[in-house]
């Protein structure tokens, strides 16, 4: 498939490059996944600083090989391998007329590369244009999230009292944090959370700063300021364009959402080594749920369904990372499994080569045993028997060039010595008399059965010779066959030492669960097995008082209905108290909102009398201030005054007779009305 638009933009060359880095991200991506495993494993007790930044390497080192890959593809030559059909194997001479085995699975493995690669290569651009829609729309929502949080920064916020603006400056302090950080309130965000990197700025919900304790706030501002300290922001933003590259690598996602997990963790042991007091900091987690972003990256399956919150809260009392649940498990034996099968199915073949027949030379003299054969008188054909004879005859060439064979038999008590040249009796010898040439024909019926078994003898050599080689052959095949699959077993034991490895583990860790649902399943199974036992009880006894099981079994039943209608009018009374608790909780909400509405009232008026008193020319400030106002009288800085301006001020704040109005009074401030104090 060609797509046009973007081979307009790309080259063909940079197209397949690219589109081979995504293929091979996958099967780098089950190695990634495995490694990831190993990581968690083996740091359950360590700090959550170390753990996130052996993630965060992981991280690094596969993107680092995903370009390393691209560059791989990008200088590899371009070309569509041809497929893998059949092997025709011709002899080409006499001698190399016999088969030689291929290994079918060399052929299968090529086959299988074959296609994976016409594959990759002939349809690189429909996988980049596939993987550039996603991208795009995956950028376009990352966009759309910055875009929001710019929004954030500037609509609907106010600022806060300069008291906290003071606090954030010195809880930055402490946390050694040199730039500036802003503090704001946002009608638009329900939990607190940071934006920015260059002018970072930590946004908390409008009322978040007066419904808490001061110790929970600050808790969760260090926590954010902890975001700061370690330029999580700017790390975060990386992290999203990773994913939104290796979107379709389940393991790059899984390493993600983890690295998400322990920054939240490392953060939280900032803010708890300030402050001193997990408590505080597990309380404030319970009221806000998980202060971060909304949406900001995708979420596994498996992933989604933990308890996050109460991971984290575990992790600060416990100082205990959470095992991997069974999903994580399951991935991370998938993929080991899947790494040691493609090992070994794709472990390069050993080559052998098949070495040509070499051409038998021109003149060679073999000797040959030939059995003596009787001559008889009428017709001198003679039978084989045991003779010794000297064969020089080879196979003849398809070639041009002069061959010479001698033959030395002894038969019927005579020694014979025939040399031929090309085919063509030119010498005879018998019993060592010299025929002359031109009467060795007159002696061709004699020689004649003579040349024909040697000529059997010497066929039968030679196929003994090829078959020899052929078998020869054959074993270098499977003796590089055999150190192969020692090579492959060998690795696979290793693979397999690690899965039962982990494999064991994961009985263990199944083992814990069996162990604490077996208790949970005799606990249930109490009310079954004694009806399983009564019914025994009434197929034994059933033709003798079948009538008086049934009406055990019966009352049983009733018996459970009414415990079951007890169950249930327990449940009902259980939903009314939780519904009474509601409300009780939200009237102590009201209450504790009117108290604070009646503090922040009191802190004016506190502020506004004191004002009147500098006004008044009692005092030139607030430093070293202590007075009383009360019915009775008004006493400043232990001094008491005039009854004119006590008159005046307590017609003014004493909204009661019993009133009393406090500063700095004997260690105590606030407003007190028969018995009731209002204090900041």
């Amino acid at each position: 498939m060609k797509l046009i638009f973007l081979q307009s933009l790309l080259s063909q060359k940079v197209l397949e490059a690219f589109s081979w880095t995504l293929i091979h991200s996958l099967w780098q991506g089950l190695i990634l996944a495995v490694l990831v495993g190993l990581v968690l494993l083996t740091t359950r007790k360590a700090r959550p600083a170390r753990r996130y930044n052996l993630l965060a390497g992981l991280l690094l080192v596969f993107l680092m090989g995903s370009v390393g890959t691209f560059w791989w593809a990008l200088r590899e030559p371009s070309e569509v391998p041809a497929r893998v059909s059949e092997v025709v194997l011709a002899p080409s001479t006499p001698a190399e007329g016999y088969l030689v085995s291929e290994p079918l699975r060399a052929v299968g493995q090529e086959q299988l590369l074959s296609d994976i690669l016409t594959f990759g290569t002939e349809h690189a651009a429909l996988i980049v244009a596939v993987w550039w829609l996603v991208f795009l729309l995956k950028t376009l929502k990352a966009a759309s999230g910055l875009y929001y949080i710019h929004r954030l920064r500037h609509q609907g916020t106010r600022p806060v009292p300069e008291r906290w603006l003071r606090q954030v400056t010195e809880l930055a302090h402490r946390l050694k944090i040199r730039k500036g950080v802003e503090l704001l309130e946002s009608e638009r965000v329900q939990v607190p959370l940071v934006a920015g990197f260059l002018k970072p700025l930590i946004l908390v919900p409008t009322g978040f700063l007066t419904n808490l304790p001061l110790s929970q706030v600050e808790a969760i501002l260090l926590h954010e300021l902890a975001h700061i300290r370690r330029k999580d922001y700017l790390v975060n933003l990386f992290q999203s364009l990773a994913e939104n590259v290796f979107f379709f690598n389940p393991a790059v996602l899984w390493l993600s959402y983890l690295i998400r997990e322990e920054r939240e963790h490392c953060c939280d042991d900032l803010a708890i080594g300030i402050t001193q007091n997990k408590a505080s900091f597990v309380n404030a987690l319970v009221q806000f749920q998980e202060y971060k972003i909304a949406a900001t990256a995708p979420a596994l399956a498996f992933a989604g369904k933990r308890n996050h919150l109460l991971d984290r809260i575990k992790r600060i009392i416990y100082d205990n990372h959470k095992p991997l649940d069974a999903m994580e498990k399951l991935f991370v034996t998938a993929s080991l499994i899947t790494v040691a099968v493609l090992s070994v199915a794709f472990a390069p073949s050993p080559t052998v080569e098949v070495p040509t027949p070499p051409t038998p030379p021109s003149v060679v003299t073999p000797q040959v045993v030939l059995p003596p054969v009787p001559v008889q008188p009428p017709q001198p054909v003679p039978a084989p028997l045991a003779v010794a004879v000297k064969d020089t005859i080879v196979p003849k060439p398809k070639s041009t060039r002069n061959s010479v064979s001698t033959i030395q038999i002894t038969r019927s008590d005579k020694q014979y010595r025939i040399v031929e040249r090309d085919g063509k009796i030119t010498e005879l010898e018998i019993d060592g008399q010299t025929i002359p040439e031109d009467e060795i024909e007159s002696y061709r019926s004699e020689i004649e059965p003579i040349l024909a078994e040697v000529k059997v003898q010497r066929e039968q050599a030679e196929v003994a010779r090829a078959q020899a080689d052929v078998m020869r052959k054959e074993a270098e095949i499977m003796r590089g066959q055999a150190d192969q699959m020692r090579k492959g077993a060998e690795m696979f034991r290793a693979n397999a030492e690690v899965t039962r490895q982990f494999a064991q583990h994961m009985r263990e860790e199944a083992q814990k669960q069996r162990q604490a649902a077996e208790a949970m399943r005799v606990a249930s199974n109490e009310n079954r097995l004694y009806a399983e036992e009564a019914r025994k009880q009434a197929n034994q006894n059933r033709n003798e008082n079948a009538e008086a099981i049934r009406a055990q079994a019966e009352e049983a039943r009733k018996q459970a209905e009414v415990a079951r209608q007890q169950a249930a009018e327990a449940r009902k009374q259980a939903e009314v108290l939780r519904a009474e608790a509601d409300v009780m909780r939200k009237d102590a909400e009201v209450m504790r909102k009117e108290a604070e509405k009646k503090r922040a009232e009191f802190e004016k008026m506190q502020a506004d009398f004191i004002q009147e008193l500098i006004s008044e020319g009692v005092i030139r400030d607030k430093s070293g201030l202590s007075y009383k106002l009360s019915a009775e009288e008004l006493i400043v800085n232990d001094t008491k005054q005039p009854e004119a301006l006590h008159q005046k001020l307590k017609a003014k704040y004493l909204k009661d007779v019993a009133a009393e109005m406090v500063y700095n009074w004997k260690g105590r401030t606030g407003y007190t009305t028969t018995g009731w104090i209002y204090t900041r």
